[in-house]
């Protein structure tokens, strides 16, 4: 009860810790929490997670009122009636709502009323951040009621929305649907991982001189960690290799995690180590800095500007040299790891406990990328989904002459049969070129035999013939942008009300707009088709900034958008694990991309029990090509990904039924079997 607890009258930052020594302790022994505030951060609810817990346990009661401003038109347009409820979100009008109150209850009836400088966000109550200071009156001492009744009445005028100043709106019931669903489905930790998560939270904001060294969290993402059984085995095989190999696991089946896993294992068995991670994108690489936090590391982000780490890489490296320090992690993007000042600074790292990880390691494969790989590396981890070559060749494979051989491999059969992607359904949707489309296909398909000759599909892999290359790209790009793929996915969508978590894969190619009589980018075409269809969509694709596509990624994952019209930068890294329908417009030669993106689809979220795949095939009309050997090759290479794709479906015979009549045309009817 309240009166057992050791209370201050006043709680200042400059002395006091207003969390642990006063928020903590009163919520857990709370049934009743009233808030009014003007600042509302939902972060800072992980920071009182220990208080929560208890504070739920005893089937506690919360009412939140945050403030914000209101012109008048706004007021009036709730006042006819704007849809928004529940919750309460207290605006006051000409003006910012900046009272702070707060009221405990506990189960005697008793009440700690706090009244202060303090907002409920992080940087208010966390000791390392705002100077702030509450004062708290207990009810019970009948002397101080002047003090705390008004307050009690005062909120209680404002959650009625009897206040002559402000007005009161609700939280949307959408979201709040949402929200209860999510907490349904949620698991409560213990006391000790929720401690776990709150120290580590709040020893990762603090800056101070202390380093810290890789370990191994109690709890990620708000759930009790442990390595999955194909993660250990996969990096028993890589160790039994002598720490070199590349693993081979299907995309959402957690290779950030196996390689942060590693690293903490292996650190204190090394004593030192220094760890050089590249990956191909910037928002690839955020997203390792992010997930390292919770394995006890702080990496040196090298790319976004060489200002930006230059100076520190080399400090850290001198301080490594010299054995000031005992670990150092950087994450560095492809395209800075070529750079003159980054091998510079790497190349005077000892090496024989350097780790060098390569994330989606098939890019090491090109010649320039390749050479710029740190050979004094002692150990070495190649990560990636794909790393097979297609369309093999006798060439020696770089990739692995690098890494080491494929040291395990963990297919999405696998992943699917262990639950850890989920699982889906495969539509298969055909499209015939349009007349014209197919007489230029038919152009290009004629210029690409000739070159390639005799050689078959494996010269296609060549790098060296640049007018080959071209030439296939441009093909790519007309079966990607397709016209008759957008009047497909217009009967597609017609009658089905917009489905959120959705994912449209374009090519960059351009389609005709009816409409205005001219070639508009596929990707806007559709974005245009969904919203005259009434859905919230936006574009993303390299064209919008790093941090507005970060934006767009937590609107998705949030529902605040239906759907994301993307052009290949969702292909390989990015976690969108809410993703539950996809439509694969763009289509592409080499298997990888598909495989990537299938990947980005499977991934597991809570409520999320299977995905879809609408899968846009584009056929020949009759009569084209139909003699040629190397299209039927190509052909049968399409086919084949698609058998692969349907037979781990929910729903394979559907597929050989869209195909059944192409399949029986092309006597290609065993690809299915």
């Amino acid at each position: 009860m309240f009166r057992h607890l050791a209370l201050q009258a006043v709680y200042r930052t400059e002395d006091d810790n207003i969390l642990d020594d006063f928020y903590i302790p009163a919520l857990k022994v709370a049934v009743g929490y009233d808030r009014a505030v003007g600042f509302f951060s939902a972060a800072m609810l992980s920071y009182a997670a220990q208080g929560l817990s208890a504070f739920i346990e005893h089937d506690g009661k919360m009412r939140l009122i945050f403030g914000g401003e209101l012109d008048a038109e706004d007021a009036n347009a709730i006042r006819d009636g704007y849809d928004l409820r529940r919750l309460q979100d207290k605006f006051k009008q000409n003006g910012m709502y900046h009272e702070k109150i707060g009221i405990l209850t506990d189960p005697s009836g008793d009440r700690l009323v706090f009244q202060g400088s303090a907002n409920e966000s992080v940087n208010a109550l966390l000791p390392d951040f705002n100077f702030e200071s509450i004062n708290v009156f207990p009810t019970w001492r009948n002397e101080l009621k002047e003090h705390f009744q008004p307050y009690i009445d005062g909120f209680g005028q404002l959650w009625s929305n009897q206040s002559k100043k402000a007005i009161v709106i609700d939280f949307p019931e959408a979201f709040k649907e949402r929200l209860v669903k999510i907490a349904l489905r949620a698991k409560r930790p213990s006391f000790e991982i929720e401690s776990d998560i709150w120290n580590r939270r709040r020893e990762s904001l603090r800056e101070d001189s202390v380093q810290r060294y890789p370990s191994v969290p109690l709890t990620l993402n708000g759930n009790e960690f442990a390595i999955m059984e194909h993660q250990r085995r996969a990096l028993n095989m890589w160790r039994a290799q002598d720490w070199r190999g590349i693993l081979a696991l299907a995309t959402g089946a957690g290779k950030t995690i196996t390689a942060l896993y590693g690293i903490a294992r292996l650190f204190p068995n090394l004593g030192n180590m220094f760890v050089v991670i590249a990956v191909p994108y910037q928002n690839l690489a955020d997203q390792w800095v992010s997930e390292a936090h919770a394995f006890g590391i702080s990496a040196v982000a090298c790319y976004g500007g060489i200002g930006s780490w230059r100076e520190t890489l080399s400090e850290y490296a001198l301080l490594y040299q010299t054995g000031a320090l005992k670990f150092v992690c950087v994450v560095v993007v492809n395209r800075t790891l070529q750079g003159t000042e980054f091998q510079s600074i790497l190349t005077r790292v000892p090496g024989e406990k350097l780790l060098f990880i390569g994330d989606e390691c098939h890019h090491h494969r090109t010649s320039k990328l390749n050479s710029n790989l740190p050979k004094h590396a002692a150990m070495r981890l190649g990560l990636s989904a794909t790393p097979e070559r297609y369309y093999e060749t006798s060439m020696s494979d770089n990739l692995t002459d690098y890494y080491g051989a494929v040291a395990d491999t963990y297919s999405l059969a696998d992943a699917l049969r262990d639950q850890v992607l989920t699982p889906y359904d495969y539509r298969i949707v055909t499209v015939e070129l349009t007349p014209e489309e197919a007489e230029h296909y038919e152009e290009l398909s004629v210029e690409i035999a000739r070159l390639a000759g005799s050689q078959g599909l494996g010269a296609l892999e060549q790098e060296s013939d640049d007018q080959l290359k071209l030439l296939l790209f441009k093909r790519s790009r007309l079966l990607g942008s397709a016209q008759n793929k957008l009047e497909a996915l217009q009967v597609l969508l017609k009658g089905i009300p917009p489905q959120p978590f959705t994912l449209f894969y374009c090519g960059d190619g351009s389609v005709e707009d009816e409409d205005i009589g001219e070639s508009v980018r596929q990707v806007e075409a559709i974005a245009t088709t969904l919203h005259g269809l009434g859905w919230r969509s936006s574009q993303f694709t390299s064209k919008e900034p790093r941090v507005q596509r970060q934006k767009l990624l937590d609107n998705f994952k949030l529902g605040l958008i239906d759907a994301l019209v993307a052009i290949r930068c969702l292909d390989e890294g990015i976690d969108v694990p809410a993703c539950r329908t996809a439509f694969l417009l763009a289509s592409s030669r080499n298997p990888r991309q598909l495989i990537q993106r299938r990947g980005r689809i499977l991934r597991r979220a809570p409520g999320k029990e299977f995905s879809t795949i609408y899968d846009f095939l584009v056929l020949l009309p009759p009569g084209v090509c139909q003699k040629s050997d190397l299209e039927r090759q190509l052909l049968a290479t399409e086919l084949k990904r698609s058998s692969e794709f349907a037979h781990l479906s929910r729903n394979p015979g559907e597929s050989y039924r869209a195909l059944e009549v192409l399949l029986k045309k092309y006597d290609l009817e065993h690809l299915f079997v």
